[in-house]
């Protein structure tokens, strides 16, 4: 095998060094993209008339055929990357003409074009994918009706909403993801091509034409910057940085409610697993895992603005370490929201665990508090009042809604026998009138939107 380079150096590489540096075994990820940059790359040598028109096809040809050839890559090969594989079967398949392929470009604005239009692709897919675990949240909060939940913050149980509520806030966090994601497309969809190694080409190369082959909607106004900055690759990463927080959330919530303290829903057996001692054991293994790979992603993001953060311009071998990073978020993305997507619309609700839950009448605390509001009592006054009537209930060892009115009437005036109409998680959470709550009425519309949004 002869590399793209050599005529300068008498010794061939030492073994060691091509174990070390060689990067087929990551970026044959990088083969499909490589081969429409080449094909295009040699229309346009033919259509600017560096090389004939024949030479042309011959070459465009030839990377069809050694693309159906070489499916699927082998990463074991021992070629030093992906260009230099597709390079070295083009020689052998089409001879001399072969050679003429790389005319006026370098690995440099080489492999970041094809690693723009791979994740060009990569964004759509998890796109696609976080679409269709959006719509089996909508899915899984239909099901889950009007029931009504303890909400809770610090993890202790604060006030009654539905849990339709609680699951469609995860659609509107991953919508706002994929908002991220197709934003970043702006700049992905930027063409390297021209910049070659660090300063451009003094060929008459053809920008537009490469653009529009390649389907991109901008040209590169900087060389340097055109092959020497990852900011879009970090800028991915960052974005599935902030979807993997949404579901290692979403993954947290879950594991609680399967578990015996919540009970509030029973996962499909073919998305657990059991234990090897403890032959009783369910275990909701796909939200356990999605939490415990969020770290990896974390780390990803972290790698990758590292290796970038002490280089001079322009291209330094460093970014080599770029795609690692880049390739195992995307497909750990994709791979979890499909089998996110799965488990969701499998789950199953305990509606009497839901009812448990709000059996309890500190839930009401907030409504008792704004039914002094009402009556003119200044919140302040209104916040103390309700602490003090729950503490006495406490130590009187009684549910708020067993303290008959008489005592009520003894921390304030105000309160009259409507007040134990209160204690009703229906009545709490219809009482509630801002845009966006856990109101009925707007649980309902929400759902209608998304939906519609979501078809």
């Amino acid at each position: 095998m002869k590399a793209l380079w050599g005529g300068r150096f008498k010794k061939e590489m030492h073994p060691l060094l091509k174990e070390f540096s060689y990067s087929l075994n990551v970026d044959w990820e990088l083969f499909d993209a490589e081969i429409a940059v080449d094909i295009a790359w040699a229309k346009m040598l033919g259509h600017i008339g560096i090389i004939t028109q024949d030479e042309s096809a011959k070459l465009v040809n030839g990377l069809k055929a050694i693309s159906k050839e070489l499916q699927p890559v082998d990463p074991n090969a021992p070629f030093e990357d992906v260009h230099t594989l597709i390079q070295t079967h083009l020689e052998k398949k089409i001879g001399n003409v072969a050679k003429k392929i790389h005319t006026g470009r370098s690995r440099n604005d080489l492999v970041v074009t094809s690693t723009r239009i791979y994740l060009k692709q990569k964004i759509s897919e998890i796109d696609a994918a976080l679409k269709k675990t959006e719509t089996a949240l909508l899915h899984t909060a239909q099901k889950a009706g009007d029931g009504i939940v303890a909400g809770v913050t610090h993890l202790r149980k604060a006030q009654p909403i539905l849990l339709a509520h609680h699951l469609l806030a995860y659609v509107a966090m991953l919508d706002e993801d994929r908002s991220r994601l197709n934003d970043l497309l702006k700049r992905v969809d930027v063409l390297p091509l021209g910049s070659a190694a660090l300063a451009g080409s003094s060929l008459p190369i053809d920008q537009k034409f490469l653009a529009k082959e390649l389907s991109f909607s901008k040209i590169a106004g900087n060389s340097l910057a055109a092959v020497s900055d990852r900011g879009f690759l970090t800028e991915f990463l960052s974005d599935l940085a902030i979807l993997w927080v949404h579901l290692s959330r979403l993954s947290e919530d879950f594991i609680l409610w399967n578990s015996e303290f919540f009970n509030y829903v029973e996962i499909d057996d073919a998305f657990a697993t059991g234990s090897s001692l403890m032959p009783q054991k369910k275990n909701p293994d796909v939200f356990e895992l999605i939490r415990g790979r969020t770290g990896s992603i974390f780390g990803h993001l972290q790698a990758l603005l590292t290796v970038q953060k002490g280089l001079p311009l322009s291209y330094n071998r460093d970014l080599q370490e770029d795609k690692p990073a880049v390739f195992d978020a995307a497909r750990k993305t994709k791979l979890a929201l499909e089998i996110l997507s799965e488990t969701l619309s499998t789950i199953s609700f305990n509606k009497e665990a839901f009812k448990k839950s709000v059996a309890e009448d500190h839930l009401f605390s907030t409504d008792l508090l704004e039914y002094l509001v009402r009556k003119k009592v200044p919140f302040s006054e209104a916040h103390e009042t309700v602490g003090k009537i729950v503490r006495h209930a406490e130590e009187a060892g009684k549910n708020l809604s067993q303290l008959p009115v008489k005592i009520w009437q003894q921390f304030s005036e105000y309160f009259e026998s409507d007040v134990l109409d209160l204690f009703k998680p229906e009545t709490s959470v219809e009482a509630k009138k801002t845009k966006g709550s856990t109101n009925p009425t707007f649980v309902k519309a929400e759902r209608t939107k998304w939906e519609k949004a979501l078809k």
